[in-house]
């Protein structure tokens, strides 16, 4: 049997260095949580539209407090992406509104 056949698999796969696996992110304890889930609050008010602001503000929240090692940093800044959300709902329920109040 020739062994130049291109189709055929080589007895012994060529040995690449491993690349370790990236550790799972740290849980975060039960305030973590519940600081970053203030957002979904929205929901109850806002419906859709809130849940929608909520849920990017919740998303945006989780991958800055895990991205900011400062500790009290990490607070001011999910705490003003909470702020923006709940004025991102204010504003799209405004727009909403108007635009019912028009074809009425």
């Amino acid at each position: 049997m020739d062994d130049d056949n291109p189709y055929r698999e080589p007895a012994i796969p060529p040995t690449s260095p491993r690349q370790p696996e990236p550790d799972p992110p740290a849980k975060l304890a039960w305030y973590d949580q519940v600081w970053l889930a203030l957002p979904f609050g929205l929901v109850a008010v806002g419906g859709a539209i809130g849940g929608m602001c909520g849920g990017a503000a919740w998303a945006l929240n989780q991958k800055v407090f895990r991205a900011t090692k400062h500790a009290v940093l990490r607070y001011v800044l999910t705490g003003l992406i909470s702020v923006a959300a709940v004025i991102a709902y204010w504003i799209l329920a405004m727009v909403f509104l108007a635009m019912l109040r028009r074809n009425a």
